[in-house]
């Protein structure tokens, strides 16, 4: 009964192939001509013979020769075999040839023209395709390709259902598969998930792929058409069947119709037989004849464009996917490996690592994103990617870290909170890149006219520049932590930007044991650029790149190649971004002389590093080189002998004197360095309060209403010999961990326990003694530092305190100098010999004082100000932060301030200040705590979104993959713990009420009265057909990718509703205009009929004579101007000369009036201006009441010009052009 390939005839010369009419991932079809058969046209279908595609072509054979006599079936004329000259076997089919095509062409041809096509004919076809399908069900056949491009028409407008080669006979007609195959689009959800006896499928899933077919027919496109097929799939086995776009543009019958093929319980779904029963096929009348012609004329609409539209399609077999005849599957790597079967490390390894391979270095945990830094530039990013993924969901686009602040923005405009992006990593795992990509996608998606996204990114640059660095393994790394919070005005516009940067590594300004940690970038873009310019004598420097700092000087021993380039090597590279800084900086309006001050600290900070001690006889340190210090104190501003002094000497008080003590050589040069540290973290804390201020009042302007806040800094370190830095460095990620674990793990364990659902407890490392033994207090270590410096101890207090720990504990001493913390990524060991001392972070009061009284006001605030609990200097603005009401009706005009009511968003002024910088001096760890609890404060208050960044090898290498390190970073961020947690959990809580709220529109009538109780939320589920859900005492509680779809399906639905509001507008609009039109249009004529009416009999006889007497003149004279020559007559002319010269006197006497009107407002205007500024100064003037001010401290000598610009010269002359110049009413001539 079967076919026996080897007894096949070959075609010969019989057939002559002509084009290709239609392509498959398993054949071709050819158009062919047969020569036996009078030149009649036929379909050759082509497929390879191989061992896999034998059983396909074996089980087409059977059904075409024993069905195809069906008239919704192709007539089949023969099987042929044919030998390539390769020595491939080709297995030839000859069948109908149905020249109108797919019906998938029509659609689209109908689509093209803005319309769609008619539910009439849309049943018809479908008709046809059950009966088919029915015949095929009733001999044991299930089709398993059910689409609109499997549905042919002939030249008659018959229909016809071909392409069984994924059709399987079965047992009986009830009888089941269980092979997971088909294309992703139109797979039953129980196909999806088949595999083995225990989930296998009937024909009832040709019914479902009728039902997607049928939304193909009307929408002209499939759901799920342009997702990756693991997309698909997640999506049709997770979320509610499809339907279509929108159900009202169609009859309630065509909907119920795709509901019913679309039931995702299979037991629960009609069987295709009972399908023709459906009211939707009762409008076909019996006699439909006319719709075979109906549809041949609409195959002459079809086009070559519509055509080449045809989709390529994909055939998914068993976790293997098939894109062309040509290629052999490959293995189908899922985008969510919470979506795995198995969540291993193996195997979520062995699935990242295949994807990172094929260039696809982003995959979703959940809705957490997981990035493979391979090491290179990518070139996934820019405008059309924005675009493409511009307020999209996340299951429509591939993993990407667009799709992250995408979810962010639509969140934050969907639910009005704030919302956080968190990036944590090792350091080297791409942080900062993808936080610049976040960055530049979220101002993308929130564009506003003006120029403030260009002025954003200058800004994050300039921050970058100062606060970056490069250490051994990373030449562009983040030496700070970096809260970045985009603010946006009610409609989702960027209104601005808040900066705020803690925990600056500082100590690196002085220098680090390891040579190859370079200093900050700035340092090296500054010397370079002024060199590069032949600057750098004006700002007391000197060539040759010796300067301590700079860290230039290598030992050849301490040389290492692996060690990456930076700005310290590439000297051309740094000119020029001294050159861009510079720019950026007057292009966000910094003032020259601000500018000036700022290059002028930095190269004073340089030369500090040159300043050297030497011993007195008293053992006491005297300035080995003072002309050092008198460049220093010449480009701060300040007094040299001063400054020498304070540098050598301190003052104590004891019983109420105060005391001159000397510094020794190690003690003062201990201040030196704490002295460059200072006045480096307090310059950069000053420019980000100054980029703070200018963007405050786009901010006062457009509102700052909502706000998304990104997280990005230093990654986890561990080097040969680690200090204070990385101690800080590694708590701030081990406490981000520990964030992490309580917002994905433990708080939903407890509100699920709270809420009595079943749940499963998860298993996962939890850092929380970790984080108690670093922190908390009697034997934290951050603790025992402050500890250490309170009573004056040194190393050996820390070391004594930790080795008083219990055996179990995860920080342990070593030896003398050493201890080691079990962090979350691994054993870190790290030197405390230096830990103290570094910590006391103590600059001398002298020193401070010596600053205040600087000639520069930007080194004067910077040690004047108050600082705030995280360390950071404040500073000094107006108290108020809107704009106040009396100005809003001057010329500055309404709309400009009518959304400045409501106070912005603080940032680092004197309000937040608390310590002073004399008195009370905290520690640095004191401070390092008080960060901690900051970033912990801000990232409880609203939504977070996590990217874990994984570092791929440990040199860098583009495209290197180390599987070990890899697993070690994945068991370190949980990602097989976080796998489980969202397959299983439920991330989504929402309260009943704010559920209701939200989301009852799209299950209710806007009129219904809807009370907000548990079982009004059951019924709003089971109407959305959502699965997955669970319902507690107060909250309802939904899967990550249901929040997703409700989000999604508010989205839509909010859309049409604005489309609707604003079509109404539009309308009421309209006919307000077209009603005052009317009126205006009725009171003319009003007007003119009653002033006729009111004329009295002499007005009336005036106008009369006066129309006679024109006439009669008229008549008279005849026309002015000849109508033979076309010239007027010179008496005529000399009569009228005199007339209109006097007419053109007085227009342009008009015009020189409201000349000088004009000016008489500039001048009003000018006053008003004067008097606001003196209003300002005086208000300015009164906040400093507390303070006496030395009148020689006060600058006399200023030149205004400074302020207000150069003077404009005056105008003596208007250069009037008499032909440009409106006239005046010929009427004045009559005076």
């Amino acid at each position: 009964e079967g076919l026996n390939v080897d007894e096949l005839e070959e075609p010969g010369t019989r057939y002559d192939l002509g084009e290709i009419i239609g392509q498959g991932v398993n054949a071709k079809v050819h158009k062919a001509t047969d020569s036996q058969s009078g030149g009649k046209q036929v379909a050759i279908k082509i497929q390879i013979l191989t061992d896999d595609s034998r059983p396909d072509i074996v089980d087409e054979y059977r059904i075409l020769r024993d069905l195809s006599d069906h008239p919704n079936l192709p007539d089949f004329y023969g099987v042929y075999k044919k030998v390539e000259e390769n020595g491939a076997t080709q297995i030839w089919f000859v069948m109908q040839l149905c020249k109108g095509g797919p019906v998938a062409d029509l659609v689209r041809a109908t689509v093209r023209q803005n319309k769609r096509m008619d539910e009439i004919h849309i049943a018809f076809i479908l008709r046809e395709v059950i009966k088919a399908l029915t015949a095929l069900h009733v001999n044991h056949v299930m089709h398993r390709d059910v689409k609109a491009n499997n549905i042919l028409l002939t030249e008659a407008g018959e229909v016809k259902l071909v392409d069984f080669g994924l059709s399987r006979e079965l047992d009986s007609t009830f009888g089941k598969r269980r092979t997971s195959i088909g294309d992703p689009c139109w797979m039953a959800p129980e196909v999806v998930t088949s595999e083995g006896d225990k989930t296998q499928y009937d024909n009832r899933s040709d019914v479902w792929a009728l039902g997607i077919t049928a939304i193909e027919l009307g929408e002209g496109r499939a759901p799920f058409q342009d997702m990756h097929p693991t997309r698909a799939l997640f999506q049709i086995v997770r979320n509610p069947p499809p339907t279509l776009y929108r159900p009202a543009n169609w009859s309630q019958n065509y909907n119920d119709f795709i509901a019913e093929c679309l039931t995702k319980n299979p037991e629960h779904r009609p069987y295709m037989i009972e399908l023709l029963e459906h009211p939707f096929f009762s409008n076909i009348p019996t006699n439909d004849l006319h719709l075979n012609s109906e549809l041949k004329i609409l195959l002459e609409t079809i086009t070559e464009e519509d055509k080449a539209g045809r989709t390529r399609e994909v055939i998914v077999h068993s976790g293997l996917v098939k894109k062309n005849q040509e290629t052999q599957p490959e293995p189908m790597f899922v985008e969510d490996v919470a979506a795995l079967e198995v969540h291993s490390e193996d195997n979520i390894l062995h699935h990242i690592e295949s994807r990172y391979k094929k260039g696809m270095y982003y995959t979703f945990v959940g809705d957490i994103l997981l990035f493979l830094n391979p090491n290179r530039p990518l070139n996934i990013h820019g405008y059309q990617l924005s675009n493409k993924y511009k307020l999209k969901s996340r299951s429509e686009n591939e993993p990407h870290i667009y799709s992250v602040a995408d979810s962010a923005f639509q969140d934050m405009l969907h639910h009005g909170v704030p919302q956080h992006i968190v990036l944590t990593g090792e350091t080297m795992s791409g942080k900062t890149t993808q936080f610049r990509h976040l960055i530049r996608h979220l101002l993308f998606l929130a564009k506003l006219s003006t120029k403030t996204d260009e002025k954003i990114l200058k800004a994050l640059d300039i921050i970058h520049a100062f606060g970056n660095a490069a250490t051994p393994l990373n030449n562009d790394s983040t030496r700070h932590i970096l809260l970045s919070q985009l603010t946006f005005s009610r409609s989702g516009k960027t209104s601005g930007i808040i900066f705020w940067l803690y925990q600056l590594e500082k100590w690196r300004v002085t220098g680090n044991r390891n040579p190859h940690h370079a200093n900050f970038h700035i340092f090296y873009y500054l010397y370079h650029g002024l060199a590069a310019k032949g600057l750098l004598e004006k700002y007391q420097l000197e060539s040759g790149r010796s300067y301590c700092y700079l860290r230039l000087k290598i030992d050849d021993k301490d040389k290492d190649s692996k060690c990456p380039a930076g700005p310290r090597e590439n000297v051309d590279t740094s000119s020029e971004k001294f050159s861009k800084i510079s720019q950026y900086l007057s292009d966000l309006q910094f003032e020259e002389s601000q500018i000036e001050v700022i290059w002028k600290t930095l190269a004073a900070i340089l030369l500090l590093g040159e300043v050297d001690y030497k011993d007195d006889d008293d053992g006491n340190a005297d300035i080995k080189n003072e002309e050092i210090v008198d460049k220093v104190a010449t480009l701060l501003g300040v007094e040299s002998k001063k400054l020498s002094w304070a540098l050598c000497n301190y003052c104590v008080v004891e019983r109420d004197t105060a005391a001159r003590r000397r510094h020794s050589k190690a003690e003062a040069l201990e201040a030196r360095n704490v002295l460059s540290q200072a006045l480096y973290s307090r310059l950069l804390d000053w420019i980000i309060n100054i980029l703070n201020l200018k963007f405050s009042f786009s901010r006062a302007v457009y509102g700052d209403y909502n706000c998304i806040t990104l997280l990005d800094l230093f990654g986890f370190e561990c080097y040969e010999e680690n200090g204070i830095e990385q101690l800080f460095v590694n708590t701030v990620n081990e406490q981000l961990q520990y964030f992490y674990i309580q917002k994905i793990f433990i708080s939903e364990m407890h509100e699920m326990e709270e809420e009595g659902l079943p749940f499963k407890k998860c298993n996962f490392y939890d850092n929380r003694s970790t984080m108690d033994e670093l922190l908390n207090k009697p034997i934290g270590v951050i603790h025992l530092l402050d500890e250490a410096n309170r009573l004056h101890q040194d190393s050996n207090f820390l070391i004594s305190g930790l080795n008083k720990k219990a055996e179990v504990a995860h920080i342990k001493a070593c030896n003398e100098e050493e201890f080691s913390v079990a962090h979350f990524t691994g054993k870190v060991t790290y030197n405390a010999s230096a830990m103290v001392s570094k910590n006391r972070d103590f600059l001398p009061p002298e020193i401070t004082d010596v600053m205040r009284f600087s000639k520069e006001d930007i080194i004067k605030q910077i040690f004047t100000n108050k600082l705030s609990k995280t360390g950071n200097v404040t500073l000094l603005v107006d108290k108020t932060s809107t704009i106040s009401e009396d100005v809003g009706k001057k010329r500055w005009g309404t709309a400009l301030l009518a959304d400045s009511k409501r106070n912005i968003r603080r940032f680092n002024t004197a309000s937040r200040g608390e310590f002073s910088q004399t008195r009370g001096i905290r520690t640095a760890a004191a401070v390092f705590k008080a960060i901690s609890l900051e970033l912990l404060r801000v990232l409880t208050e609203g939504s977070t979104h996590f990217v874990r960044c994984v570092r791929t090898d440990l040199t860098g290498t583009p495209e290197g993959f180390l599987p070990n390190v890899v697993r070690h970073q994945l068991r370190a961020l949980s990602v097989a713990d976080t796998a489980r947690a969202k397959l299983i959990g439920y991330s989504s809580r929402i309260p009943f009420e704010q559920f209701l709220e939200r989301y009852q529109f799209l299950a209710f009538d806007f009129d219904e009265n809807v009370e907000k109780t548990k079982d009004n939320c059951r019924l709003l589920l089971i109407r959305l057909k959502m699965e997955g859900w669970y319902l507690g005492k107060s909250k309802v509680f939904l899967k990550y990718y249901n929040e997703e779809y409700l989000s999604r399906l508010y989205e839509t639905q909010v859309k049409k509703i604005v489309k609707v509001q604003s079509m109404l507008r539009a309308f009421l609009a309209k006919r307000s205009v077209q009603h005052k039109k009317e009126i205006n249009f009725l009171h003319k004529i009003f007007i003119s009929v009653t002033s006729r009416t009111i004329k009295s009999k002499d007005e009336a006889a005036v106008i009369i004579q006066k129309h006679l007497k024109g006439y009669v003149i008229r008549k008279i004279y005849g026309p002015l101007i000849h109508p033979d020559s076309g010239k007027m007559n010179e008496e005529t002319a000399m009569f009228i000369k005199p007339y209109f010269q006097k007419w053109n006197t007085r227009s342009l006497y008009q015009i020189l009036i409201q000349y000088k009107a004009a000016r008489h407002v500039d001048l009003v205007y000018f006053c008003q201006q004067v008097h606001l500024y003196n209003q300002n100064i005086v208000s300015s003037l009164r906040t400093c009441d507390k303070e006496n001010i030395d009148l020689k401290r006060i600058q006399a000598n200023v030149d205004a010009k400074k302020f207000i610009g150069e003077e404009l010269p005056a105008v003596w002359k208007i250069p009037f052009n008499i032909k440009d110049l409106p006239v005046c009413d010929s009427s004045l001539v009559c005076e």
